[in-house]
């Protein structure tokens, strides 16, 4: 974990000095939805997302995610990636952002809330003009800790404006 955190860092630092760096241009927006699966509870989650190029090589993508399991949680964060392209249409990036995380004990209740800093990384490809895939793994640390830290795995589709 040490190595992939050292990596992820060393990513955010050098690529901004690339020139290749470019998924979206400065001021570009993209709606998506994405489903995936959180490790730590065994659950599946479905989630909305809003990614926007702040320069051209540096992205902010805010988002909630709703946990469908009996103890209901609900995630909202908001991630900073740095897209690295790989092909034409094809990106590679890193994901560092924060989270902050409703973790109930009973469905439908808001009765406690954790922090945390979300690690990853990520891709998307372009598969026509306006529509694009993206699949994602992160680590999403929570503070207290008495909350267990969430491992995702999720796919995403979105329409660029």
């Amino acid at each position: 974990m040490k190595r992939l955190l050292l990596i992820l860092v060393a990513l955010v630092v050098i690529i901004p000095a690339s020139n290749t760096a470019s998924a979206q241009e400065q001021g570009d927006f993209r709606f998506g939805f994405r489903t995936g699966y959180y490790f730590c509870t065994n659950a599946y989650a479905l989630g909305v997302y809003g990614n926007y190029g702040i320069t051209d090589w540096l992205n902010i993508e805010p988002g909630i995610s709703y946990i469908c399991k009996q103890k209901s949680s609900v995630d909202v964060y908001c991630d900073f990636q740095v897209p690295l392209e790989i092909a034409a249409y094809w990106h590679l990036y890193p994901i560092v952002g924060v989270s902050i995380h409703d973790i109930s004990e009973n469905k439908g209740e808001i009765d406690g809330w954790a922090g945390g800093l979300n690690l990853g990384i990520g891709s998307s490809y372009n598969f026509s003009g306006k529509w694009g895939f993206s699949a994602q793994a992160k680590w999403m640390g929570r503070l207290p800790q008495k909350h267990s830290n969430a491992v995702i795995v999720s796919v995403g589709i979105d329409y660029n404006f």
